[in-house]
């Protein structure tokens, strides 16, 4: 039996192993030739199901928010310092709104959009705005993302679509999708697309799920635990993704994930010119203020640990992007 077979075994014995220490077999196991091929979901890609929705509502309680805090800082420290406020940001596939409420809480966004394909999610976020009394900051609305023409050009300081990337039926759309948010976002702003990544075998997807998964379960949400686990299946593997990025665009791209335990990516589309995706280190919070809920702060210590220490990938900006003295135009238009 090889090596990263009998970390697989091992996993599967039920050992509890102490945060995040409970990771490292599958990191250990990651290592070799992808087997997984993608298996795309079965369900249907809109939620609208109140009962469902209702469960995802609860996301922030679980460790999704360690995602959303990764989604969070990336953006902090790669936005431009020059940032205007009150900026606009567009917030793609939003569901409950959670992480778009987040981009106003954390971020400071003032003007933000968010845009999700179900119903019944638009609804529940709406209600969460206004909850927060911020229903004169946020708003969303009923549409689809791959499908954005009514938008006009270089309107967006900001551009974010998280956990969603899975839900596209190819590669091709995830492209136009990303293709148009490239459209969107002003030239000075920032495009950012968080998803999961595929592990290299169904043992290890299984394993994974068990361990990150097992609190849905506990909390009373069945159906996030399931959608949990469709997602993994579904999701692109980190070569997969990058293939994604607009082969034309007029900005730099970044894409950011764990070596060693690739269940997380970040793709960043930086300000046209700029060639570094990070200008700062630190948190758009204080300690007490941290959204990550207390049980699972050693899983956001390791995963920004991971993610950051990785060596980010860099795709360049097209040949026939937009000329410097073709920005200079744009801020002179808008009285920069």
């Amino acid at each position: 039996m090889q090596g990263s077979e009998r970390f697989e075994v091992a996993l599967s014995s039920g050992v509890d192993v102490p945060n995040p220490l409970k990771f490292l077999p599958i990191v250990f196991a990651q290592s070799g030739k992808q087997q997984l091929a993608r298996i795309q979901e079965i369900s249907s890609e809109i939620t609208e199901n109140l009962d469902d929705v209702l469960q995802y509502n609860q996301g922030m309680q679980t460790a999704l928010a360690v995602a959303y805090a990764v989604g969070l800082t990336v953006i902090h420290r790669a936005r431009p310092e020059n940032a205007v406020r009150p900026a606009r940001a567009l917030d793609l596939a939003s569901g409950p709104g959670l992480y778009t409420l987040c981009l106003q809480n954390y971020l400071g966004y003032g003007k933000i959009t968010g845009i999700d394909l179900s119903p019944v999610m638009v609804e529940v976020a709406q209600k969460n705005a206004q909850e927060k009394k911020l229903e004169a900051q946020i708003s969303f609305e009923l549409g689809d993302v791959s499908e954005m023409t009514q938008m006009g050009d270089d309107f967006f300081d900001l551009t974010s679509f998280t956990d969603a990337a899975h839900h596209m039926p190819d590669l091709a759309t995830v492209e136009k999708v990303i293709s148009e948010m490239d459209r969107v976002t002003k030239p000075d702003g920032l495009v950012m697309v968080m998803d999961l990544a595929r592990l290299r075998t169904a043992a290890l997807t299984e394993n994974y799920v068990s361990l990150l998964g097992a609190d849905y379960l506990k909390m009373g949400l069945p159906y996030f635990f399931n959608q949990f686990r469709d997602s993994m299946y579904a999701a692109w593997t980190c070569s997969e993704l990058a293939t994604a990025i607009p082969p034309n665009s007029r900005r730099v791209w970044c894409h950011l994930f764990s070596k060693e335990l690739p269940t997380l990516q970040i793709i960043l589309g930086l300000p046209v010119g700029r060639q570094q995706a990070f200008l700062r280190k630190g948190y758009p919070w204080s300690p007490r203020d941290c959204p990550v809920p207390k049980k699972y702060r050693l899983d956001w210590f390791f995963a920004q640990f991971t993610l950051f220490s990785a060596t980010p990938k860099y795709t360049p900006a097209a040949k026939r992007a937009v000329s410097a003295g073709g920005i200079r135009a744009w801020h002179k238009r808008r009285g920069d």
